[in-house]
């Protein structure tokens, strides 16, 4: 009788993993002046914890191949039978790991301002810690008589030949480690993006053959990985599901940008000597500056709230209850939430392409409409270079989006592209403008792209997207 389960092959990943974007994984602990603390491990290292990957690349092949393809990969508990995940995840030690300061206020959206006593700070990873990902898959004998590939999705025509069902997921992860994954907390704000440095391979040794189990062993021993691999991942077109919609923007910098963040002791000290008191400069990620991805949601939520409100006759229910569908919430009272299902990433731009500029002024006296005496006070915003340059990228995404999503997110474009949304603080005095440039649009299998090189062009079916505006409206109307 056939040992069913007897381990007949085994499949391996190894690649080196670099964070793309600000790391948060707290550890549940403060110190009394930090609201929330990164997890270390004994030796004080920052790493990430194979659960996290694990439970996003679960969701991953869920999404692209269906729950029992989930199940069969990840393992599953049910009520009356379930099965031992055939995949193992390490945990990522963060090498090189650089610890930076950021805080966050609580936006109320239908007046604009922050609520009292919901400012909290946080540390976090910055982007370029770097280390290893193993992933190891056991393939047991009985897995490769399952049912689940008589009906299965496949993804890469080189495993469908082979009816290698099992190949064709860890591919399929492959691909997605290649292109980024997000873990930890504040996702669908941009922070937690992984990716490997090289595209990743996969290693198949299958006992079957003559030399696998020696390769195998070899492995084990010395760590040297076989000459060749069974497969090289390949991002070229991006394993996603047809119900996400997908938007990349690139904005021009009309006036000035000034995401506040505190000036550093040692640059403080330089414009003391020419009597200068700074008060805030253009936050900054490493070497080029940047735009958080707490800034871009904050932004977006409260544009979309306004567009709501406008199509549904000032019906705030109705917004509310659109908006909270589709970007979350957490109602503290109650105990429940939702998690956001629109994802924006934090927006990096290159020092070549902005240039700083001391900007000072008076405080005002509301009362007499004159200047406070001793209120002077400095910023250093940032300027765009050539003005014909596109150099600010948002990348937005919504998974499982329905059609007045899509048609609420291209409302949303038009308001950012004709520069009716500031970003930033100092929007009184005209901070923060964009106008847009390129957009690229993939939904439904479909893509569009908006360009205003030689005047305003849409390349793609005006008539859809002008049905998913009209998706949205009728739904906030009941029709």
């Amino acid at each position: 009788m056939k040992n069913t389960a007897a381990v007949v092959r085994k499949l391996l990943i190894q690649s080196k993993i670099k964070t793309k974007s600000p790391l948060r994984i707290g550890s549940g602990t403060d110190d009394g002046i930090t609201d929330i603390l990164i997890l270390k491990d004994k030796h004080d290292n920052c790493f990430i914890p194979g659960t996290s990957v694990a439970g996003v690349l679960r969701t991953e092949i869920e999404d692209l191949y269906g729950i029992e393809a989930a199940d069969f990969l990840f393992g599953c508990i049910g009520d009356d039978e379930g099965n031992q995940s055939m995949i193992n995840i390490s945990d990522i030690v963060l090498k090189n790991a650089n610890i930076i300061y950021r805080d966050g206020v609580a936006i109320d959206y239908v007046t604009g301002t922050g609520i009292d006593g919901a400012k909290y700070d946080y540390e976090a990873v910055e982007r370029g810690a770097k280390g290893t990902l193993d992933i190891e898959v056991t393939v047991r004998a009985a897995a490769e008589n399952s049912k689940l590939k008589d009906n299965f999705i496949w993804k890469h025509e080189q495993f469908k030949k082979d009816g290698d069902f099992i190949a064709d997921m860890l591919a399929s992860i492959a691909d997605i480690l290649t292109s980024g994954i997000n873990v930890g907390s504040l996702t669908a704000k941009g922070y937690g993006k992984i990716a490997a440095k090289d595209p990743v391979k996969i290693y198949d040794f299958n006992f079957a053959g003559n030399k696998a189990a020696d390769n195998w062993l070899n492995w084990l021993q010395t760590g040297k990985l076989p000459a060749q691999a069974a497969y090289t991942a390949d991002v070229k077109e991006a394993l996603l599901p047809e119900d996400d919609f997908v938007m990349t923007l690139a904005c021009a910098l009309r006036s000035s940008l000034l995401i506040r963040e505190d000036i550093s002791e040692e640059e403080s000290k330089k414009y003391e000597e020419r009597k200068q008191r700074i008060s805030s400069v253009q936050m900054k990620s490493i070497d080029d500056y940047v735009i958080p991805g707490t800034s871009i949601k904050g932004v977006l939520r409260n544009a979309a709230f306004r567009i709501l409100m406008a199509l549904s006759d000032g019906n705030e229910t109705s917004a509310d209850l659109f908006l909270s569908n589709l970007m979350g919430y957490a109602n503290e009272k109650t105990g429940k939430a939702q998690k956001s299902r629109l994802f924006t990433e934090e927006t990096y731009i290159s020092e070549k392409d902005v240039q700083k500029i001391l900007h000072s002024r008076n405080r005002i006296d509301r009362f007499t409409g004159g200047t406070i005496d001793a209120a002077l006070f400095t910023d250093i915003p940032v300027w765009q270079n050539d003005k014909n340059l596109a150099p600010i990228i948002f990348k937005i995404t919504i998974k499982n989006c329905t059609e007045a999503e899509a048609g609420l997110l291209l409302l949303l474009l038009k308001e950012i592209w004709f520069g009716n949304i500031n970003i930033g603080s100092g929007k009184a005095v005209g901070r923060g403008i964009l106008y847009g440039r390129k957009c690229s649009i993939a939904y439904k299998t479909q893509t569009y792209c908006i360009s205003s090189e030689n005047g305003f062009k849409i390349n793609g079916s005006k008539e859809q997207l002008e049905n998913y505006v009209k998706a949205l409206a009728g739904e906030l109307n009941g029709k």
